[in-house]
């Protein structure tokens, strides 16, 4: 008996000692110094979301989600050049516009869908309106900037973003940067440098050649790391590369709804057709009976025919497809002509490779200077392909899928409140092991996704 009783014991002492021990998290800042905080970078930096930068956008910005981190680890203040409202203002072309919405859109045919509409709202100009008096501010980021766009002594002439916080009309966004007494700093910069001739689909703009892209880079690096003199030493700081941008919605929602051979022509159609464009001048192009590729217009102004490695972008006008031709020929009751689909709504297969190798030589520019001035980097352009193919963090399943993917807002290039927190999330992985800190990691679940009416 009093040998059962010892073996009980025993066993008491043999559980209690497998007990797990629950080690305390406690945050540090390990080797870096989030005291004085600053943000440097363009619209994705700026916290633009929806086709405007806007009020609760900024609030959901990736460098102000980072701030609230930092401040478990001495972060001070992060001031933001606020919008004054909801809506604030993105631009169709040169007109200012409110943020988009999801709302009920009827097409050509009739048919009511819902949407992507911008707000129905006037622009509050008071919003153009400079708050440089408030300042200074930590995030200068601006939406619209290519890495040369720095040293552009005219750029808040030219730029209503910059304008709002410029210090004056003629100062640099470049000196506005090193003229900050900073400790720390995210840059995320180059996106535009390839993503604004991609917007034009190729017929406009043009790409940053590389060995300029370097040499633009590192002197923005520079000015982060030795600005202003002052109470702190040199910052350190992390910058990011630049994404895939074949992967946003933007660049490929339009191709999984408009197959690049979705002309369906019965035999007679077919013949009509292929004597029209003989008759325009354009023997090679022909038709059959059953599926056809649309016809476009190519990057050198001639025509051709759509190929399944090409992409429609966003901005395609597809009432313009379904109710007037293009693509095909102008229907009756006008007089029957040739329609291709202008150029600057499609991205060709060369024009994705090239600015494919762009991004790439960009990207290898952007790693070497994060190593050579031992600073954290985030690979963005990994972490898009991975979301993608669909990752889950938190129980929150993120994709590359307009509006229900939880990633991008309802302009198909920018992120939503979550998606922004989950790449601060990278971002503070990327700092904490690189710094050896302890930054607490985002709730993603704090953040919400595309609102629903």
């Amino acid at each position: 008996m009093k040998l059962k009783y010892y073996l009980f014991i025993l066993l008491l002492v043999a559980i209690a000692s497998c007990k797990p021990e629950i080690d305390e998290f406690s945050p540090s800042k390990g080797g870096a110094d989030f005291t004085s905080f600053i943000a440097v970078g363009n619209s994705l930096t700026a916290g633009y979301a929806d086709g405007s930068l806007y009020k609760s956008g900024q609030e959901a910005s990736l460098p102000n989600i980072l701030a609230k981190q930092f401040a478990f680890v001495g972060g001070g203040d992060f001031k933001q050049p606020m919008m004054l409202d909801d809506f604030g203002f993105g631009f169709e072309g040169a007109t200012p516009v409110p943020k988009l919405v999801l709302g009920m859109k009827t097409d050509c045919t009739g048919a009511t869908s819902m949407s992507p509409v911008r707000a129905p709202v006037n622009v509050n100009i008071a919003n153009f309106a400079s708050v440089a008096a408030e300042g200074p501010y930590n995030n200068i980021a601006v939406p619209g900037v290519k890495t040369f766009h720095f040293f552009v002594d005219q750029l808040a002439a030219v730029n209503p973003y910059y304008d709002r916080f410029a210090p004056d009309q003629t100062t640099p966004l470049i000196n506005l940067t090193a003229g900050i007494d900073a400790t720390f700093f995210a840059l995320w910069i180059g996106s535009n440098d390839a993503l604004s001739y991609a917007l034009a689909g190729g017929a406009a703009d043009s790409l940053t050649d590389p060995a300029q892209f370097a040499y633009f880079y590192d002197m923005i690096l520079t000015s982060c790391i030795q600005n202003q003199p002052g109470a702190y030493d040199d910052a350190k700081g992390v910058v990011a590369n630049i994404p895939d941008i074949m992967s946003i919605p933007y660049f490929s929602f339009m191709s999984t709804q408009i197959p690049y051979n979705g002309m369906m022509l019965d035999a007679d159609q077919a013949a009509g057709l292929t004597i029209l464009y003989e008759m325009y001048g354009h023997p090679e192009i022909t038709f059959q009976e059953g599926p056809n590729p649309w016809v476009v217009q190519n990057h050198d102004g001639s025509w051709g025919r759509m190929t399944a490695d090409d992409r429609f972008l966003m901005s395609m006008p597809t009432d313009s497809m379904k109710c007037n031709g293009m693509g095909v020929a102008i229907p009756p009751p006008d007089d029957p002509a040739p329609f291709p689909i202008p150029h600057k709504y499609i991205l060709d297969k060369a024009e994705i490779a090239d600015i494919r190798d762009h991004i790439a030589q960009y990207n290898a520019s952007i790693f070497e200077l994060s190593t050579l001035y031992n600073l954290a980097h985030v690979d963005m352009s990994k972490l898009l392909v991975e979301v993608e193919s669909g990752i889950t963090m938190d129980g929150i399943d993120f994709t590359a899928t307009f509006v229900q993917g939880n990633t991008f807002s309802l302009d198909g290039i920018h992120c939503t409140p979550i998606g922004y927190a989950l790449l601060a999330y990278n971002f503070i992985e990327a700092i904490n092991a690189t710094y050896g800190a302890k930054i607490p990691q985002v709730n993603l679940t704090d953040y919400q996704a595309v609102q629903y009416p």
